[in-house]
């Protein structure tokens, strides 16, 4: 959708987390992935916010702005541990199995994906691309580095669920989008969130 908007978009696959190097390796992979010299803005979903810092260290002059998609805020010097509610990483130490996590949505309980995404061929491609996190990642600190601050960075909230995220982006200035939609509307709703994406990412590249 973005790339018929005009807009050039690279989607990478990094295979996922793994340590020691928890963040600063993925970081690493990202950089490796993408193509030339830049610059790139980088979309950050869901967790993928918290890898903001190390990316802004591993691609420097590459890295030109950050647009955070319903995501975490980079937690330095904490774990993710430490920033999800306290019910959630109670039920992940309960489910963890010889230290990895199932897939993604069994997180949540039952019916919770078929409530945000209907269509039972979209949400079965979708399962079939979800990694089992080794738990250990969510134990790991991540690391303090301040480069990222330097960088534009804009907001997008898709669910109540990062509403504190998105008063945070606020209270930095940041530019901040709201819809009303949910944490996985990039899949259900392609044709109305290209448009907005495109638009933050213009704005973005002229601060």
């Amino acid at each position: 959708m973005l790339e018929r908007l005009g807009c050039a978009a690279i989607a990478v696959d990094y295979g996922g987390v793994a340590g020691p190097g928890w963040y600063g390796g993925a970081a690493a992979r990202i950089a490796a992935a993408l193509p030339g010299d830049g610059p790139f803005m980088l979309a950050l979903h869901s967790g993928a916010g918290a890898f903001a810092p190390s990316l802004a260290a591993a691609l420097g002059k590459r890295a030109a702005g950050f647009l955070f998609v319903d995501a975490l805020l980079p937690h330095p010097g904490k774990c993710w541990l430490d920033t999800a509610p306290p019910a959630l990483a109670m039920r992940l130490r309960k489910i963890v199995e010889h230290g990895v996590l199932p897939p993604w949505v069994d997180w949540f309980g039952p019916g919770v994906l078929d409530a945000l995404v209907p269509d039972p061929a979209l949400r079965t491609a979708f399962s079939a691309e979800l990694p089992r996190l080794p738990f250990a990642y969510l134990e790991a600190v991540a690391p303090i580095d301040e480069v990222w601050e330097t960088l534009p960075s804009a907001y997008l909230q898709l669910s109540e669920g990062y509403a504190a995220e998105a008063v945070e982006a606020a209270r930095r200035g940041w530019p901040l989008r709201r819809e009303r939609l949910h944490h996985l509307a990039m899949l259900t709703h392609p044709d109305r969130l290209a448009p907005i994406l495109a638009e933050m990412m213009q704005e973005l590249a002229s601060a």
